[in-house]
């Protein structure tokens, strides 16, 4: 695969002294042709700060960023040509009516009319709004607005895009549109790098993972291989109240020697919840309540669910992802 994007030892420092801050310490990776490269962090993970010094808008103090073979600090308009960027905010004329904010655009990058309007009416009908073509946009819905930002940065069909959190406050049918849009952009030769806090949004898109924290990347792999990375199986979380003086700290313990054995791959327990991760686990439920309700517990909830990014970046971290 080619790599369309080379990032080399890239360091950041803001501030000096005791004020110092080490935002990002000699992060390296690839971005190839064509694929959805997720790169996920909290707030202060670092995150923000690389993107920015990838597509030149921040300088390095070490390291190297490589577009398309060329230094993005050093390629002038020819970087703007092939990057798009759709910001989290919504960035429009609000007067304007959604066909003449991307006949705006259009005229800036200097497209050819006839190019233009076939590619400003594809856009406007792949992202369902062509009843809204005419509309003013300050009167769109917080979804038709979002769906607007994410097509004006493709009006000069560029070949990288940067999609910073596409999707917060959009309902489910919106989501999914926007989803389906993004996951056919590589089909168009396109390579998006999205940022997201949706763990669902950045499983169902990426091809790739990147997690970053304190300035650091922790992981890089496809979501399949990092959720297997931290055991395989359904996790199964039962919820349980105390009924005699049995601590629920030695739960796992119990469960985890039975005989005949349950074959368990991990038990754990935190405050009222017991949380077990088995192959297979639907035959072994019923064992696994009866074993814990001969224990002296009340079980009063129970879900099954399969292993998330989320529970990836927990595992690494000890901590949720902030929004």
């Amino acid at each position: 695969m080619k790599k369309i994007i080379e990032v080399k030892a890239l360091k950041k420092v803001f501030g000096k002294g005791e004020r110092q801050v080490n935002a990002v310490k000699g992060i390296s990776f690839d971005i190839y042709e064509g694929e959805i490269f997720g790169f996920l962090g909290p707030n202060g993970a670092g995150k923000t700060t690389s993107l920015r010094m990838i597509v030149g808008l921040l300088r390095p103090d070490s390291g190297e960023v490589k577009i398309l073979g060329e230094n993005p600090h050093k390629s002038g308009n020819k970087l703007k040509e092939i990057l798009g960027i759709i910001p989290q905010n919504p960035t429009f004329y609000e007067d304007l009516t959604v066909e003449e904010n991307l006949w705006f655009l259009a005229k800036i990058y200097n497209i050819p009319k006839m190019i233009a309007k076939e590619r400003i009416n594809s856009l406007i009908s792949r992202i369902g709004l062509e009843e809204k073509k005419k509309a003013i946009t300050k009167d769109l819905s917080g979804g038709q607005k979002r769906r607007l930002n994410l097509i004006l940065a493709l009006v000069h069909d560029p070949k990288i895009i940067l999609c910073d959190e596409p999707t917060p406050g959009l309902d489910p049918q919106s989501r999914i549109v926007v989803w389906e849009f993004i996951r056919n952009l590589p089909k168009q030769g396109k390579t998006v790098i999205l940022t997201t806090h949706y763990m669902e949004e950045a499983d169902r898109l990426s091809n790739r993972v990147a997690i970053i924290d304190n300035g650091e990347i922790l992981v890089l792999d496809t979501p399949e291989n990092l959720k297997t990375s931290i055991g395989e199986g359904d996790l199964v979380e039962i919820e349980v109240s105390h009924l005699g003086d049995t601590e629920i700290e030695s739960l796992p313990g119990y469960l985890l020697a039975l005989d005949p054995p349950l074959h368990l791959e991990e038990v754990s327990t935190s405050q009222s919840v017991c949380t077990i991760r088995a192959l297979d686990v639907v035959p072994k439920l019923t064992r696994i309540l009866a074993s814990i309700e001969n224990q002296g517990f009340s079980v009063n909830n129970l879900s099954i669910r399969g292993t998330t990014l989320e529970d990836v970046f927990i595992n690494l971290t000890g901590r949720r992802l902030r929004s």
